[in-house]
């Protein structure tokens, strides 16, 4: 007998009410604090679920394991789960036994890092850090789907409201300052956005005095830099559609897919800029026409965008090292007479950017050295990619740059 799959607004909505309760959890074990929460940054985006994974193993039961949602209607399973969601549900199932063995203070040091927070253990179990890696990976395609990022602010809202006043007689509600990225098909940036700009466009030119003046001069340069580093960014992203045809197919299946084509788009034109124009000196901006630097370090780049900037570089010189492991492996291999030649990695990694968890090889329980690698740096891109959204020069421009995503395809 054929079982029937489940609808994915159930699937959706089951799981938004498990992150609310892990979101929950975590802000009253301290994993996360009331702040953290109101600010959402990056590294609070992914914990949500991630942390909502990780709860749900804790709880799961039988061989393959299934969860069953919150409300009892019913247990997601191997033979029930949506396609969408397959790869991430098979993955999160080979986490499952392993969360579950762990003893409690291995289950600990993996709920801080799925916060980003240092683990108590040191040096951290391997298996750990790989389980964490798995759990964040899957969270990060979660963050890239427009349903969930719709419902997302809700769901911090929720742990915020569960938790009491800071401070006696502290009556004003707390309140997440996440929002959601554009949608792709707006031509026009949102008025908070614009606020945002604003105040960041303009900060350190309240003061008029001579010292203010030449701070708020440093600032629009490192502002007008950022933009270059963003152009630079959004330069390859032409290229990148042309190149990937699986990216092109997402935008055909409609607005759900289309937050999900962006990040996957803007993800390699990370990898593409930061192996060509990227190194430990900074980036090598395009030419727009006018005086720039011809290399944009951290010294020209505005102190709360520097973090930015330097995961950039590590990222590109994460890159450089997987190029030349693989031209190393390459050429003995070939020395060596090997029929079969090992795929490149940076090839898997690339075929997991485009298509997602699964994509670059089939899912088994024996994770290797070389697994972990590939899963590592796809993480550190999706996150960078990620906390560009949030960057107001960036998100002034998203749509803008999804419009050359559409006009590329239609050529």
């Amino acid at each position: 007998m054929t079982t029937a799959t489940l609808d994915e607004n159930d699937v959706v909505r089951a799981f938004h009410a498990i992150t609310r309760s892990a979101l929950a959890q975590a802000r009253a074990e301290g994993l996360l604090t009331t702040d953290e929460l109101e600010t959402a940054d990056v590294d609070v985006q992914v914990a949500g679920p991630s942390l909502a994974l990780f709860f749900a193993a804790l709880s799961a039961r039988g061989n393959p394991p299934s969860i069953t949602s919150p409300d009892g209607s019913f247990a997601l399973t191997s033979s029930n789960c949506p396609a969408p969601f397959a790869n991430a549900f098979r993955l999160w199932q080979t986490s499952v036994p392993k969360i579950q063995g762990f003893p409690s203070d291995a289950r600990h040091d993996l709920a801080l890092v799925l916060c980003d927070k240092p683990a108590e253990s040191s040096p951290l179990r391997l298996d750990v850090a790989r389980t964490a890696a798995d759990l964040k990976g899957i969270a990060l395609e979660i963050l890239q789907r427009r349903t969930f990022q719709d419902r997302f602010q809700a769901d911090l809202q929720a742990a915020l409201d569960s938790a009491r006043p800071r401070r006696s007689g502290e009556s004003q509600r707390a309140r997440t300052h996440y929002e959601p990225p554009p949608m792709y098909s707006e031509g026009e940036p949102t008025e908070e956005t614009k606020r945002a700009y604003g105040h960041i466009a303009s900060s350190g030119h309240r003061d008029s005095s001579e010292e203010n003046a030449r701070v708020a001069a440093v600032e629009q340069q490192g502002l007008e830099n950022l933009s270059l580093i963003r152009e630079t960014l959004y330069s390859a992203l032409a290229d990148v559609l042309v190149e990937t045809p699986s990216i092109r197919q997402m935008l055909s299946r409609g607005p759900e897919w289309s937050a999900k084509a962006f990040f996957a788009a803007t993800c390699l034109a990370i990898v593409e800029v930061a192996l060509s124009r990227i190194d430990r000196h900074g980036v090598r901006a395009v030419d727009l026409g006018r005086t720039s630097p011809k290399v944009i370090g951290l010294n020209e780049t505005p102190t709360h965008l520097r973090p930015f900037l330097s995961r950039l570089i590590e990222v590109s010189q994460a890159l450089r090292t997987l190029a030349v492991a693989d031209d190393a492996r390459a050429v003995q291999e070939a020395t060596e007479g090997v029929e079969q030649l090992t795929p490149p990695k940076l090839d898997r990694l690339k075929e997991r950017l485009a298509k997602g968890i699964g994509a670059e090889e089939t899912l088994s329980s024996a994770r290797s050295s070389v697994d972990g690698e590939v899963a590592g740096l796809a993480n550190a891109i999706n996150t960078l990619a990620l906390g560009m959204s949030a960057l107001p020069a960036f998100r002034e421009r998203q749509a803008q740059a999804f419009q050359i995503l559409v006009s590329v395809t239609s050529l």
